[in-house]
């Protein structure tokens, strides 16, 4: 009878631990728990069967069922053991992760603040006046619902971290600013308001040592609680209340009471999404400014702004350089910290002096290094391609014997692929060439060739070169040239100058572009203008685009040989190029050639 009454209680105990486990499952919704409902739903049935089973009983099955249930009890406890712990190293991860979050770290440091006052308060009133604040602001702002002071005095937020993701954090900092106020207030009932005003400068700088992020939402607390309240309250009544009621007519978002304290709540209902910094400086600047006359008369002009003055010196040492960095102390009238506004003019000065001397000192490194660089370059490329000549015309020599058969018969195949050797050694060559006109032209061997001959003559011949390339792309040419003007000088040269430009502007102007061509007579001169609507080039390296071995666009490759070359050329003809250009809407290319009329 008595183990019959032992069964029951044992399987009334079991039910109800199953069913906590059960309901915290509900809640948390963990795997290790259903494990652990497993384990313990064998546990009453082990129960129930002992009262039906008797080792007399004709049910031979149980003496197999027990060791059954035991060992599914502590298969089920080892998974749920294994799995809890699974659950714990997760939840570490989960935490670091929230920890990365601006709006978690926002709302941790809200949560050291007002730590930081419950800290004090606690052992002089304990924590029932906190607990009752608490539950006041909760009522005003249901979004501090789930916060609490837990049994070790101490203020917990962690629920709130589960829906911070759904909720501004402007919303989250004024529930925030109104309850550390109000922790602020309990405090300043025991202490003195100067020892108060210390304690809240130490809380924020320990706050934003550990994340410099909430500085945007505690400065308008320093600024206003720290610097300009404590002025405030030293002066008279009346004066107090004229303040208020001017202030607070302003709909500024600043309030002020009977009392001299200030409130900025809704300041954090007006932040912008950017500038933050500058919006709470323009408020404060505001602020000080109404106050101040008032603030004057009623304790004296050099008094105030001798208290102002030490208040922002007193001021978080992290803070007040973010300030004073976001040009605070240039903004302040005239009286506080002028010792600063000195300062900060003389580093300034020496600042913009440093900027430029060392702006000067880059360019003629850079101007001397690539001066040293390209001199370098063009002895190397002139020793280099005469080396490389030599063997070129035993290879081209070669290719040419073999096409005429004088080596032996070819196949159509290799005749083919001799071709195509026969191409690439002419464009190596080519491409030599190039590279030895780069230092400069022979004014003695030019003299010997120049020539008169129609501009539109060879312009046209050039177009139809690039007929090919402009069909490819859809891009249409316009050419207009009177037929009576002649440029004088190497035909060769200066049609290779002008092709290269015309190449240039097929190259960086997108299909369907459009390109002028056009000239006209300049004095003595022949001005040929070639225009394109392609992607254009900046200013900083339009200057630049004549210089040997300069590719502006990595990404198009060469060598950065095409328009030095024309500039070689031009030059050495007597002539000047240059170019214009906008970003987006393409580029103007201008030639002036020695030249006149046709005979």
């Amino acid at each position: 009878m008595i183990g019959e009454i032992l069964s029951f209680v044992n399987i009334i105990l079991s039910v109800s631990i199953l069913v906590v486990i059960l309901m915290v499952y509900s809640v948390y919704r963990r795997v290790y728990l259903l494990w652990f409902i497993l384990s313990f739903s064998i546990v009453p049935f082990i129960f129930v069967y002992s009262l039906i089973w008797s080792p007399g009983s004709p049910f031979k099955m149980g003496v197999v069922v027990y060791p059954i249930s035991v060992i599914i009890i502590e298969v089920s406890m080892l998974i749920a053991q294994k799995n809890l712990i699974e659950s714990i190293k997760s939840g570490e991860e989960e935490e670091y992760k929230m920890l990365l979050r601006d709006d978690i770290a926002i709302l941790r440091a809200y949560e050291h603040l007002a730590n930081f006052f419950i800290g004090r308060i606690v052992p002089l009133i304990g924590t029932s006046s906190i607990k009752e604040l608490l539950e006041s602001r909760i009522e005003k702002h249901p979004v501090l619902s789930g916060s609490f002071v837990g049994v070790d005095e101490r203020l917990n937020t962690r629920a709130l971290e589960e829906i911070v993701g759904k909720i501004e954090v402007e919303e989250i900092s004024l529930a925030f600013y109104e309850l550390i106020s109000g922790l602020l207030e309990l405090y300043s009932a025991f202490v003195p308001a100067d020892k108060a005003i210390e304690d809240l400068r130490k809380a924020t700088e320990k706050v934003m040592e550990k994340n410099a992020m909430i500085f945007d939402w505690i400065a308008p607390i320093v600024l206003f609680k720290t610097v300009l309240e404590p002025v405030l309250r030293k002066c008279r009544q009346e004066d107090i209340m004229e303040i208020a009621i001017m202030v607070n007519r302003s709909k500024s978002g600043i309030r002020v009471n009977k009392d001299g304290k200030i409130d900025v709540g809704m300041l954090y209902k007006e932040y912008p999404e950017k500038e933050k910094t500058d919006f709470i400086i323009d408020k404060f600047i505001y602020a000080l400014n109404k106050m101040r006359p008032i603030i004057q008369q009623s304790i004296g002009e050099e008094n105030a702004n001798s208290m102002i003055t030490s208040n922002f010196r007193k001021m978080p040492t992290n803070i007040k350089e973010r300030l004073y960095g976001e040009g605070l102390v240039e903004k302040l009238p005239k009286g506080i910290l002028e010792e600063e506004k000195v300062t900060l003019m003389s580093r300034e000065k020496l600042i913009e002096e440093l900027v430029d001397r060392r702006k000067k000192l880059e360019n003629a490194y850079r101007e001397l290094a690539e001066a040293e660089l390209g001199k370098m370059k063009a002895t190397f490329l002139d020793v280099v391609a005469h080396e490389l000549r030599t063997p070129l015309t035993s290879i081209k020599t070669y290719v040419e014997l073999f096409k005429k058969g004088k080596l032996g018969r070819l196949t159509k195949t290799q005749k083919e692929k001799l071709e195509i050797m026969e191409e690439n050694v002419d464009k190596l060559t080519n491409l030599i060439n190039d590279m030895l006109q780069i230092p400069s032209i022979d004014i003695k061997e030019l003299e010997l060739r120049k020539e008169k001959f129609p501009a539109e003559e060879v312009i046209g011949e050039i177009v139809e070169d690039c007929s090919t390339l402009l069909s490819e792309k859809s891009m249409s040419v316009s050419v207009n040239i009177p037929s009576s003007l002649a440029i004088q000088g190497d035909k060769n040269l200066l049609g290779k100058a002008i092709k290269n430009i015309i190449g240039n502007s097929i190259k960086y102007t997108p299909s369907g572009g459009k390109i002028k061509i056009s000239a006209k007579m300049e004095g003595d001169k022949v001005h040929i203008k070639i225009k394109d609507n392609g992607v254009g080039i900046s200013e900083d390296e339009i200057e630049r685009i004549f210089d040997p071995f300069y590719t502006g666009n990595e990404k198009e490759g060469g060598m950065g040989l095409g328009l030095s070359i024309v500039k070689n050329i031009v030059e050495g003809h007597g002539g000047k190029v240059w170019a214009e250009s906008t970003v987006g809407k393409g580029s103007t290319f201008h030639l002036l050639l020695p030249g006149g009329k046709n005979d």
